[in-house]
């Protein structure tokens, strides 16, 4: 009788150690949910320069290019291609580096932004 119980006992520190798990993960994923709400209600906001733009790489460029510049503005100071590079990149996921070097070099073209140094930035 006496294994029996032990066996109990087992048996519900893992039932209960599974309730924990799935609990942990239910936490992540409601955090995942508030940070993707959050995430649209920003671009909703941010993006009605969008409404007219049909391709899909036009916005992610408007997206892109907004962003660098809401960057460069907030921190009033130069920064790297790297560093915006990978700012950008919380913004377009799947964004190539190589597509955000051609982005970079069109807002140069246009005047929007100057190099400090080699691989640095600044507005104009």
């Amino acid at each position: 009788m006496e294994k029996a119980q032990g066996d109990v006992g087992v048996y519900e520190r893992r039932i209960l150690r599974e309730l924990e798990e799935i609990e942990y993960k239910l936490k992540e994923l409601n955090e995942d949910r508030e940070a993707l709400k959050r995430q649209l209600i920003k671009a909703r906001s941010e993006n009605d320069s969008l409404k007219d733009v049909s391709r899909k790489n036009s916005a992610n460029r408007i997206i892109i290019e907004d962003s660098i510049v809401e960057y460069l503005k907030n921190n009033n100071k130069p920064i790297s291609s790297k560093k915006l590079y990978e700012l950008s990149k919380n913004k377009i996921l799947d964004l190539k580096y190589n597509s955000f070097r051609t982005i970079l070099h069109r807002m140069k073209e246009k005047g929007i932004i100057k190099n400090k140094s080699w691989g640095v930035w600044v507005l104009y």
